[in-house]
């Protein structure tokens, strides 16, 4: 077993006797043992203290001590002998130099003396207090094993740290998390019905939208887009709010399109206007346009929802009836609307007659002026104008050909003139381009009504049988006739009496004053040369059937029955020529003033005159 230089005294593993417990007895006596303090004499050493009582004994004689009061013990008795030399030297050293030179001489043998008792003085405790040597050594042995796995404990504690440190960091984090989430939970479950109200936000504003409040749908967007504004990064479901907001937000768009789509009247264009804006859904110039292209979609619907299958007369009139109110509302509404259109407006109003008539054809809705048209919307309302009067009037063209009458016809024209001069107030006045087009229909009815007669006359021509007893005085009468009704024409519009001897040339008569008569409803100065044609063709068309029925069958009928049906037809021929042909010629002039000169009758019944004199030259 080896020293300690902390402890006093050096005590072998269990020893077997007293002298073995004790390595060096002159250390301990230098230390343990009291140094003699000098009296008031040389020579005179006082004694030294007396030793420590010996421990407790049992009744049995037998120390009972145990080992942890021994090692107190031990350890209180080292500590103090470590504690006494340094004093006892020092004290020690000043009684020396107060020594006379014989105490000094003395003073060695003296302290072999001393050394001597305190030495046998330790024996004597040694043999007597061994057990409690054995017992220090043991509890130092002890002590010291224990120290030992004490250090290797601290040892293993020292290397474990670093995996404790981590572990509570991440207890720590854990613990932190979770008291967040724990403060979370019970915010949400304080604020629970505050947030039940956010999350319905979006399907509230749906229900309100569908059910036509769209000031508190907008309100509610309003407070959803802010809420996303501040949270939306942070926080998922707001997020997911702002996404289905936006959503409600399109479908409330598309339902306020849509009630634009409809018989909107101006304190209703405006509050879905207003809407739209206060959605930011739209920019002005969109806005603008999206409201032109729903009250287009609008008038669209109106005038497909028209019957066609009727009259063509009814369709017009209900077609020119149905742009009349809506072009008009809607030219209202925009100007009410976007009030900065003042210049737009201006152009429209300049356009008026075969100019704008003409532009129709390139312009759309949505786009913009391509005929110089300005204004604060870039011409849109122009552009829009333009296109649906274009569209009406297309429809307009391709109805009127399908009206069979002229009173129908005129009233139609009038109905669109009307219509015209209305939304003139509102600069849409398309009258310049309507007699062009009631001039054909007009045109059209005339011609078919002169191809009706004429292929009538053609008809009889071939099948009717001559009258012999019409014919006895047929020539003169015709002439005398003729005569009179060449003097008539100015003065009487009653047809020749003599047109009566013969049918099918009073038939034809009829049938051209019918078409007169309907012509007359829409008598324009432009059709005069082209009705002037179409006239003279239709007599020519008939002098044309009489000489090939006089060259195929009249031939075959001189042959065989003699010469009075041939007088008949002869008779009939005259009555077209000297009487038919220029009472129409005459009507034709009342119709337009000169026009019996463009029609020329006696031109056109040139050839069957040539034809009748060939005949009876054979």
């Amino acid at each position: 077993m080896g020293t300690s230089h902390d402890a006093a005294l050096s005590i072998d593993r269990p020893a077997t006797s007293a002298d073995r417990a004790i390595r060096n007895p002159a250390e301990l006596k230098s230390r343990a043992s009291p140094r003699p303090r000098p009296s008031g004499r040389i020579g005179q050493i006082s004694s030294p203290p007396p030793p420590p009582p010996p421990p407790p004994r049992t009744p049995g004689g037998d120390h009972t001590m145990s080992a942890a009061a021994t090692a107190t013990a031990a350890t209180s008795a080292t500590s103090a002998l470590m504690a006494a030399p340094d004093m006892m030297d020092d004290a020690y050293l000043s009684d020396l130099l107060s020594y006379s030179l014989e105490r000094l001489d003395a003073e060695p043998e003296k302290l072999d003396a001393d050394a001597s008792r305190a030495t046998e003085s330790e024996r004597r405790v040694a043999c007597e207090e061994y057990r409690a040597f054995v017992a220090s050594a043991d509890c130092y042995a002890t002590v010291r094993g224990e120290i030992r796995a004490i250090g290797d404990r601290l040892d293993a504690m020292r290397d474990a740290l670093p995996t404790l440190r981590a572990g509570c960091e991440a207890f720590a984090a854990e613990a932190e998390s979770i008291a967040r989430s724990r403060a979370l939970v019970r915010a949400t479950a304080h604020h629970q019905s505050a947030l039940l109200d956010v999350l319905e936000a979006p399907t509230l504003q749906d229900a309100c939208a569908r059910h036509g409040n769209y000031d508190e749908a907008l309100d509610l967007e309003n407070f959803v887009r802010k809420l996303a504004s501040a949270h939306a990064d942070d926080v998922a479901v707001v997020k997911t709010l702002a996404e289905n907001a936006a959503e409600a937000s399109s479908a409330m768009r598309a339902k306020l399109v849509d009630r634009l789509r409809g018989a909107a009247q101006l304190p209703e264009c405006l509050r879905v206007v207003g809407y739209l804006r206060r959605m930011c859904a739209y920019e002005e110039d969109e806005l603008r346009d999206v409201f032109l292209r729903a009250r287009e979609a609008h008038i669209a619907d109106a005038v497909d929802e028209l019957e066609t299958s009727g009259s063509p007369y009814e369709y017009v009139k209900r077609l020119t009836d149905a742009h009349r109110v809506h072009c008009f509302d809607v030219v209202m509404q925009y100007r009410a609307i976007f009030a900065d259109d003042d210049d737009a407006d201006d152009h429209v109003g300049n356009g008026t007659g075969s100019g704008v008539s003409s532009s129709f054809s390139s312009l759309s809705i949505g786009g913009r002026s391509r005929g110089g048209g300005g204004g604060g919307d870039g011409g849109l309302l122009y552009s829009w104008s333009a296109h649906r009067i274009a569209s009406y009037l297309r429809a307009l063209e391709s109805t009127l050909p399908k009206i069979d009458e002229g009173g129908a016809l005129a009233s139609v024209h009038e109905h669109c003139a009307y219509c015209g001069a209305s939304l003139a107030r509102v600069g849409l006045d398309f009258r310049a381009s309507l007699p062009p087009m009631f001039s054909d229909a007009a045109m059209g009815i005339y011609r078919r009504r002169l191809d009706d007669a004429v292929g009538d006359f053609e008809k009889v021509t071939e099948q009717h049988r001559w009258a012999a007893a019409a014919a006895v005085g047929a020539g003169a009468g015709a002439r005398d006739a003729g005569d009179a009704a060449s003097a008539g024409d100015a003065s009487s519009s009653a047809p020749p009496y003599a047109l009566l001897e013969h049918v099918p040339v009073a038939a034809f008569t009829n049938g051209v004053l019918a078409a007169l008569n309907e012509l007359r409803h829409c008598a324009a100065p432009s059709l005069r040369t082209r009705a002037a044609e179409a006239t003279r063709d239709a007599i020519r068309a008939a002098a044309d059937a009489m000489a090939r029925t006089d060259a195929s069958v009249m031939g075959r009928e001189t042959l065989t029955r003699g010469s009075g049906q041939r007088a008949a037809f002869v008779g009939a021929c005259d009555a077209l020529t000297d009487v038919a042909a220029p009472y129409l010629a005459g009507c034709f002039g009342r119709l337009f003033k000169g026009g019996e000169r463009m029609v020329d009758a006696r031109g056109a019944c040139e050839e069957l005159r040539l034809a009748l004199r060939r005949r009876a030259n054979e």
